[in-house]
């Protein structure tokens, strides 16, 4: 799969690299704006892949916990939860709020999310809010997933779904700044997030059975374009802003303001339609 979308070893390491930064940049705001976001997909994946108390459960891609800290209250005392990811920024304050909560069934630490150094075998439920699509090679990630499951396990995945058409303007402004290489490796990769069809099919090709996606919608709800902008800064969207050159920067902000101008609501907010896609797959 790596090979086919341009990605080789060489490619792989500077990629985890890039993506541990980026998310190291964004881990003091990541999550922490009080636009309600990774907080409701979380609750709705975990409603999906339904945790019970006593279940050992792998959090892939913890971040600042949306997960994590959902899954531990399901699992109870009796079960645990191992948030892994790549962000060093990510695992600390995140292995930090563990500690302030006093909590003893959940843990985070720093690991690859595509090659988790873990036990095969050794967990009831995996779970990956938002990560695959950011791994050099995502069916590669689901096979390494699927051998940590128990027999008779179950993995729960969330990825995006179609984009809001009505921000199409918002995500041309950044078009011009894309590396042809990375828009190329991109490209490469659309087919296999194209479809609920295509993304159960990669997840069946890395050894699961029992597949089955859903989609589903939501408002998301900003007070102002200035609101939506200060978030986009503090998730992935941010490596598009950092596409930019500084001296472009300002241009682009304007321009941006500029689409986001009369997708205004009457009272001023702005109203973001996403889409997201559960999947859940099991282990024989």
């Amino acid at each position: 799969m790596s090979e086919a979308v341009g990605v080789g070893p060489a490619g792989a390491e500077d990629a985890r690299r890039d993506i541990a930064r980026l998310f190291d940049r964004t881990a003091e705001t990541y999550d922490a704006l009080g636009i309600e976001f990774f907080a409701a997909f979380a609750r709705d994946l975990l409603a999906q892949v339904a945790p019970v108390p006593g279940e050992r459960v792998l959090d892939v891609g913890c971040g600042r916990g949306a997960v994590l800290f959902q899954a531990a209250e399901l699992v109870g005392d009796s079960g645990s939860v191992l948030g892994i990811d790549l962000s060093s920024e990510m695992v600390e304050r995140t292995a930090r709020d563990i500690e302030d909560r006093g909590l003893i069934n959940a843990s985070a630490t720093l690991m690859d999310a595509q090659e988790p150094e873990l036990a095969g075998e050794s967990f009831d439920v995996v779970v990956a809010s938002f990560v695959v699509f950011f791994l050099p090679d995502p069916v590669a990630g689901l096979r390494s997933w699927h051998g940590l499951l128990k027999p008779g396990g179950r993995a729960g995945v969330s990825t995006f779904g179609a984009d809001d058409p009505r921000w199409a303007g918002v995500r041309e402004v950044f078009r011009p700044f894309v590396p042809p290489a990375m828009a190329w490796t991109w490209a490469a990769r659309a087919g296999l997030f194209a479809s609920v069809a295509s993304f159960d099919r990669a997840v069946e090709s890395a050894g699961f059975t029992g597949v089955s996606s859903v989609e589903r919608s939501y408002p998301v709800t900003f007070a102002d374009p200035a609101e939506w902008i200060a978030w986009s800064w503090s998730h992935g969207q941010r490596m598009f802003w950092e596409l930019v050159p500084e001296d472009r920067l300002a241009a682009v902000h304007e321009a941006v303001l500029a689409e986001l101008e009369p997708l205004r609501e009457p009272d001023g907010s702005l109203v973001m339609t996403q889409t997201v896609r559960y999947t859940i797959a099991h282990r024989a």
